[in-house]
């Protein structure tokens, strides 16, 4: 099972040094290393891996994401607005190791981003329920286009795709009212004028899940014994 929960964010910093601690995406915790530079050297060795740090980076360097995601902004003039955006795919209790979370993590991002955004994934131990963050960059390296998020990109997109990767490992797959609710919002937009489309999105009730966002994760966790995401 993967609840999962997307939002966007205007400080992209905060995203990246929140995500990317190793007090949570490591298996020592807090001393595993003395700097982000030490946790990449401890993911790019296989032994140290094994009971290391599940950190990862797409289309920039660890240690330099974030400043890596602002130069691709300024080199397509697209410093406004939505600076990036933060999903959570958060995992049933002991239904995995975080060896294989954090591939399906990878594999995701993968299939949402195409490779276009610069992207983080970090998988959090710090609970327990195992729980991906991946936050990658709102504009595209190869064209500068911005991402967009909306329910029917949610609902066809990071749900769908978080389903039909829990089911190819095995994973179960969350079947609720809130899905069938959000799948005909998204049926009801299909006949809409875009801005009446908007006006929906923009309204935290148009949107179910997507926009209860973090603080549904939490609770989840927190109901399994987590402290937090």
């Amino acid at each position: 099972m993967a609840y999962t929960s997307i939002l966007a964010v205007h400080r992209l910093d905060r995203s990246v040094e929140y995500v990317m601690d190793k007090d949570k995406t490591s298996r020592t915790g807090a001393g595993s290393a003395s700097s982000l530079a030490e946790a990449v050297d401890d993911a790019r060795d296989r032994e140290k891996t094994e009971c290391g740090v599940f950190e990862s980076a797409i289309g920039c360097t660890l240690d330099t994401a974030y400043r890596d995601m602002r130069a691709n902004k300024e080199r397509w003039g697209r410093m406004d607005g939505v600076q990036g955006y933060h999903l959570v795919q958060s995992f049933a209790e002991g239904e995995l190791t975080p060896e294989l979370a954090h591939r399906i993590g990878l594999e995701l991002a993968e299939r949402l981003l195409h490779g276009q955004y610069p992207a983080v994934v970090a998988t959090h131990l710090n609970t327990h329920c195992l729980h991906n963050h991946i936050v990658w960059d709102s504009v595209a390296m190869d064209t500068g286009r911005k991402y967009r998020s909306s329910a029917r990109t949610y609902y066809t997109g990071v749900r769908a795709e978080s389903d039909r990767l829990c089911r190819q490992y095995g994973l179960s797959v969350i079947e609720s009212p809130e899905s069938e609710r959000g799948k005909n919002a998204v049926r009801e937009m299909a006949g809409r004028t875009k801005w009446e489309a908007d006006m929906a999105h923009s309204h935290p009730a148009g949107c179910g899940q997507r926009h209860r966002g973090l603080f549904d994760v939490a609770a989840i966790c927190k109901g399994t014994g987590g402290t937090g995401l």
